[in-house]
């Protein structure tokens, strides 16, 4: 029996995890687009564990979570055993993806249901992996690759010992989850039996076409529905995908976006440039490479000052009622007496969020935020598709992330907020996006 994968894609706040929560709870479960009862069992993949405490207290059926200490140190070991006995199962992303052949082949044998809130992390580049390392293997015939490029490992005889240089590599080999990209890098994906092992699959996102999971589905021609979610007097539905339904512009007009010099007096070389070179200039300030290759050390602390600046003088808030984010590498050279770095990655010592957080509601009540990052795709990710024939787009990853940052301050309430987004692009996107243009 194929598949069937939902992708649930609606706007924060449009009910996609109530959705879940009231199909999760109904006595009668019924199959998308069948009026039959069927007793299902369900896997929920959460990005946080936060979010897992709060699905097991908002369900009425019993969730069971992995406990490393019954599965004699593992999580995913206990996993597998819950999957034996039949059971329902909470869990996160990150264990999600570890799931190895002899699991998902219990899943499916159990007949499983699917439901995972945001989009996974399906491709992973190996970065302790030379391309001299790689050049090795293939020199010595220790690998093959295969359709897509997958890498099949052919050497039976290494890998044997624990401490073995590349046993790693063929362990991903073996499990069918290792690609190449142009004979020089190693990246992880995703076993697609993850998805196809289940009955039936539904990913709760938003923008799915912006997604890398998108782009994944794409190359293994793996097919999906879209769906929106309609509240229809109290009562959650998934509808098929109407973008309309989204209230773009009624969000739009929540937030008080800041215009004004202090999006434009950072970078020196917009002094002597023509139209044409300005556009250039400002579609790519503030991008990765401008943030860490590019920008001056006095560009960054201009930078610095016209964050102060904005939440002392434009929107004068608490340390405690703002968040704010750029590149992560760079974010200790933006700390301030407002925006507050925790350098060991506490974040509840600081206000600082990563640009492409999801799925939580820590930052609710926060009445202003600064975005200071001009989003784009890894270039080696970008080719790792493109290469094999899929296209991505850039514009629409970046306004997702944007608008799911937006999404964990007050906004997300109805609530009107203060907001900072230096990037002429990334403002431009938002834009666009409002008025239903990307």
């Amino acid at each position: 029996m194929e598949t069937i994968i939902n992708i649930v894609d609606a706007i924060c706040g449009a009910g996609k995890t109530s959705w879940a929560i009231q199909r999760l709870n109904e006595v009668k479960n019924i199959g998308f687009g069948t009026d039959e009862r069927t007793d299902k069992k369900y896997i929920y993949v959460t990005p946080y564990l936060d979010e897992v405490a709060r699905l097991r207290n908002d369900t009425k059926a019993d969730f069971y979570e992995p406990d490393p200490q019954k599965g004699k140190g593992s999580k995913l070991k206990h996993l597998k055993m819950m999957v034996e006995l039949g059971l329902n199962i909470i869990t996160t992303h990150e264990i999600f993806k570890r799931l190895d052949e002899e699991t998902l082949n219990h899943i499916e044998a159990e007949g499983y249901t699917l439901i995972m809130d945001e989009a996974a992390q399906v491709i992973e580049s190996i970065n302790d992996i030379s391309d001299e390392d790689i050049e090795y293997l293939l020199r010595f015939k220790s690998i093959e690759i295969g359709d897509l490029g997958k890498v099949k490992w052919i050497d039976e005889e290494y890998g044997k010992r624990e401490n073995s240089r590349y046993r790693d590599i063929k362990i991903m080999a073996d499990n069918g989850t290792l690609y190449i990209q142009n004979d020089q890098a190693f990246y992880w994906t995703m076993n697609v039996r993850a998805f196809e092992v289940f009955d039936e699959v539904y990913i709760l996102t938003y923008l799915f076409d912006a997604q890398m999971q998108k782009y994944y589905y794409d190359m293994f021609d793996v097919k999906y529905k879209k769906h929106s979610v309609l509240n229809n007097q109290g009562r959650y539905e998934l509808v098929k995908y109407n973008p309309l339904l989204e209230r773009r512009e009624e969000l739009y007009n929540l937030l008080a976006i800041y215009e004004g010099k202090l999006n434009y007096n950072f970078d020196h070389r917009e002094d002597d440039a023509n139209s044409k070179e300005l556009k250039k200039i400002r579609n790519n300030q503030l991008s990765g490479t401008w943030l860490e290759d590019r920008a001056s050390e006095d560009e960054i602390k201009k930078l610095n000052k016209n964050l102060l600046n904005f939440f002392l003088n434009h929107c004068d808030v608490p340390v405690n009622r703002l968040y704010w984010t750029t590149l992560s590498r760079i974010a200790p050279a933006f700390a301030n007496k407002k925006c507050k770095y925790n350098r060991k990655g506490d974040r509840i010592k600081d206000n600082f969020l990563p640009f492409n957080a999801r799925a939580t509601n820590t930052y609710a009540d926060r009445t202003a935020m600064a975005f200071v990052y001009n989003r784009f795709m890894n270039p080696n990710d970008k080719k790792f598709f493109t290469s094999r024939g899929v296209e991505v787009n850039e514009d629409l990853l970046a306004v997702s992330d944007l608008i799911q940052f937006l999404f964990r301050g007050c906004i997300r309430n109805g609530e009107r907020m203060n907001c900072y987004i230096p990037s002429y692009r990334m403002r431009e996107l938002l834009r666009k996006w409002a008025n239903y243009e990307i």
